[in-house]
């Protein structure tokens, strides 16, 4: 080993260096706030809540992050379509009648009507027959007032009436697939991923895609993967519904002493905190404080009312969420369990802070010195 001889003088304002190192560590370089400042400007209540990872808070943050319907568009069940009509909607008529002769006179003794659009006053109109109140009715009651309307003018009339166009039992799709439109629904109902093959799919990887419903004036949203995977959030659609597929793609940040610090996209949906470390390429050695990493993210009151926590009257000023830093220890062998089972939300950071050891080296580099663990000591020259 190698000694280093150091003035007594410059020795003795290293010892009042490290003696006042918090002062001297507030005029040194920095990447961000060292753990010991989020960890105490937390108890000092200055605008944000400490919550530690454990077993029990990472289960909860995964409960409490599922993209999916809401209750009410879940338990919804498949209906069968309406089969009375409403404006707009178009018929196809066919009249026949006993014999040749008749009022509607042709080789066969039929008469076919294409297509009769129900008009704003809810009628239709066939040639003797004006007038017939269709709005609100089924083909079999519209069949049965054009027989009654014909008798005695046809020859024992019979009269079939068929749905042509049915405007008033269809959802819309938009946003980004490949070709929005109005969509019918089936007689015996349609669930969602039906009219989203009918549509040609959307246009952006699964993960990338929120899909909204609006129903009544209530809108829920899901993403596109979650109801590709799981069978319950492929919702049964009403007659009217919104769908909309928006491209929302998702991104966090990770900061610190990690081996690279970057802005980084989701690339599948779900994302652990540990994966999103991963993705930086770990912690770096010679650097990080693996008992102080961090995830910064706004969380609902609700969410850390399910921790334990007791509500702040600072919270009802954050419209935007509570902010709130989780405090992970990877030095812990059940911490990375924790870090594996948290899921990460768009917007996340993830900060990881340095070490004392770096803090130090920092300071005795002023001083022209460095630490070594291996080839030198430091002694005082008298």
């Amino acid at each position: 080993m190698n000694l280093v001889r150091v003035p007594r003088r410059t020795f003795g304002a290293l010892v009042a260096l490290l003696a006042f190192g918090g002062l001297a560590a507030c005029s040194l370089p920095t990447q961000g706030p060292s753990a010991e400042d989020i960890v105490t400007q937390s108890a000092e209540g200055k605008g944000y809540e400490l919550v530690p990872i454990t077993a029990k808070i990472a289960n909860r943050m995964s409960e409490t992050y599922s993209r999916g319907f809401s209750k009410a568009f879940l338990d919804a069940p498949i209906q069968t379509t309406s089969s009375r009509l409403g404006m707009g909607d178009a018929v196809a008529i066919r009249i026949f009648e006993a014999g040749g002769g008749g009022l509607f006179s042709n080789s066969d003794g039929t008469v076919s009507i294409p297509r009769i659009v129900v008009s704003p006053t809810g009628t239709i109109s066939i040639p003797y027959v004006p007038n017939i109140r269709a709005l609100d009715r089924t083909p079999k009651e519209i069949e049965e007032q054009i027989v009654e309307a014909l008798s005695g003018k046809a020859l024992e009339p019979q009269v079939i009436v068929t749905l042509a166009q049915d405007d008033n039992n269809t959802v819309t799709i938009q946003g980004a697939v490949a070709r929005p439109a109005r969509v019918p629904l089936r007689v015996g109902g349609n669930r969602l991923s039906e009219v989203f093959v009918a549509s040609g799919g959307p246009r952006f990887p699964a993960h990338q895609v929120e899909v909204s419903v609006t129903r009544d004036g209530v809108t829920s949203t899901a993403s596109m993967q979650r109801i590709l995977e799981d069978p319950r959030q492929n919702i049964a659609l009403r007659s009217g519904d919104i769908i909309t597929a928006n491209h929302k793609p998702r991104s966090f940040t990770i900061m610190g002493s990690v081996n690279r610090p970057a802005h980084f996209p989701f690339e599948k949906e779900n994302l652990s905190i540990m994966e999103a470390v991963g993705r930086a390429s770990g912690l770096l050695d010679q650097r990080a404080d693996a008992t102080s990493v961090f995830l910064f993210r706004r969380e609902s009151s609700r969410t850390l009312r399910s921790y334990g926590l007791t509500a702040s009257d600072w919270w009802r000023k954050e419209k935007r969420g509570v902010p709130t830093v989780y405090w992970l220890d990877l030095s812990q062998p059940e911490a990375l369990f924790h870090a594996q089972t948290a899921p990460m939300r768009n917007g996340d950071l993830i900060y990881v802070a340095n070490a004392d050891s770096v803090e130090l080296g920092k300071a005795l580099s002023i001083f022209g010195l460095a630490l070594s663990t291996t080839n030198s000591a430091i002694t005082v020259a008298e």
